[in-house]
């Protein structure tokens, strides 16, 4: 072998060996790392449908499930505290009653029916200020309405429609940290 053939043979080898080179660096490199960034993405794919399906306890799903018959449950001893308490407040000797975040009437009890004359037909919404004495009415009400807007405990000395001194006083609940129920107020002769 001549020199010339050597040199040729070596050019043949360093272009083929480029060519290759180029050929993995820029289109077989790029495949196979697609390629197993397509595996891992559909490895965790297989992961997540694993959590949101119901497997019989581990997956996210199934605390979902779980959770919601959680909420179920707590709602339905929620309602029955409810009852029993309104039950209770309902034969309290206290005359009292229930506002909503606006200050209509919501909810009344016995006494309160005796104490006024009225019956829960008689009075609507914010029917229950007629109790409250017309010339002191307004004064009142606006008193009562800042208590509502500023969530704070309401207490005043009235004189009802039928000339009686009585003392009101509200206590403000809330329903969640962002939202007022309103007011459970009782009456008491002064």
């Amino acid at each position: 072998m001549q020199h010339n053939d050597i040199v040729t043979v070596l050019t043949i080898s360093g272009s083929l060996l480029s060519f290759f080179a180029i050929l993995w660096h820029k289109f077989l490199r790029p495949v196979t790392k697609f390629i197993d960034k397509h595996d891992q993405l559909a490895e965790s794919v297989e992961a997540i449908r694993k959590e949101i399906t119901i497997n019989g306890g581990g997956s996210l799903k199934d605390q979902v499930v779980g959770l919601h018959s959680t909420c179920k449950r707590i709602e339905s001893r929620q309602k029955i505290i409810e009852q029993r308490t309104k039950a209770a407040l309902h034969y309290s000797p206290y005359a009292l009653f229930e506002t909503d975040q606006k200050g209509r009437l919501t909810w009344t009890n016995e006494p309160f029916f005796k104490l006024t004359g009225q019956t829960l037909s008689d009075i609507k919404g914010f029917d229950w200020l007629i109790y409250i004495d017309e010339d002191e009415r307004e004064d009142f009400f606006s008193e009562f309405k800042s208590c509502i807007d500023m969530n704070r405990k309401f207490s005043k000395d009235v004189k009802t429609s039928d000339g009686q001194e009585v003392r009101m006083t509200g206590y403000p609940y809330r329903l969640n940290d962002q939202e007022q129920g309103g007011f459970l107020i009782s009456i008491i002769e002064a």
